[in-house]
């Protein structure tokens, strides 16, 4: 172990400090506040804009959700409503002895009892199976749906209770915007009165979401030409 020697009246120079004498000290090295309040004032902007992104990048993905769920909604009502307007006036009485006809006045499908820009009524055996029934679609005044109502159709000629099928519901605009749902032509040779000489049926439904969380609506627009197949 050293020991040091202690020498009485002798006087040792003071170790060095790191500073000379008379000479001022620099200031610390560490950060101000200003220089602080700078950093935090750049971060909070570029959160905000990274946030702003974000937001708008899951915007966009929910409008198009939506529009995709609008578009395949709207898709399988307009799939079905076509498939049934070509078939209007199936079968029609050419297919019949007119002894049957007389007999049986059910197994004649009517064309077109109803034709307006929101309400179609016609008569058809959708399902090929000799059973005719009376369908409409329509949308009410001041209403976004629209409606399936179906009716068989008894061999006398008489219809049975309808039951009412909700195809969209609070979608359909139309009505709101006074676009027409149905439009039509007719031929001209025929000499039937309307609207038995109705040839084909335009659908052109304009449909919209509700809500949905990009806090803008969806909108599609679907059309369609329907030909009476049997005309």
């Amino acid at each position: 172990m050293l020991v040091r020697r202690h020498h009485p009246g002798k006087v040792f120079p003071a170790r060095r400090t790191g500073s000379i004498p008379g000479r001022p000290i620099p200031p610390d090295a560490g950060v101000s506040l200003l220089e602080l309040i700078l950093v935090l004032s750049l971060f909070g902007t570029l959160t905000a804009i990274a946030l702003a992104l974000v937001l708008q990048s899951y915007k966009g993905v929910q409008l198009r959700l939506s529009t995709s769920t609008l578009f395949d909604s709207g898709t399988m009502a307009l799939n079905q409503m076509t498939k049934e307007l070509r078939m209007a006036g199936y079968p029609s009485a050419k297919a019949f002895t007119s002894s049957a006809v007389a007999s049986y006045p059910g197994l004649v499908a009517t064309p077109f009892i109803t034709v307006t820009a929101y309400d179609v009524v016609f008569q058809s055996a959708t399902q090929q199976n000799g059973i005719v029934e009376q369908i409409e679609y329509v949308i009410a005044p001041g209403s976004q749906n629209l409606y399936r109502n179906s009716t068989l159709k008894n061999l006398n000629g008489s219809l049975q209770a309808s039951t009412v099928q909700t195809l969209l519901l609070n979608n359909v605009q139309n009505r709101i915007s006074g676009t027409p749902l149905f439009t039509w032509n007719t031929d001209p040779s025929d000499t039937q009165s309307f609207p038995l000489n109705v040839q084909s049926i335009y659908i052109n439904m304009v449909l919209q979401s509700t809500s949905n969380e990009s806090g803008s609506p969806a909108s599609v627009t679907l059309t369609a030409t329907c030909p009476r197949i049997n005309f």
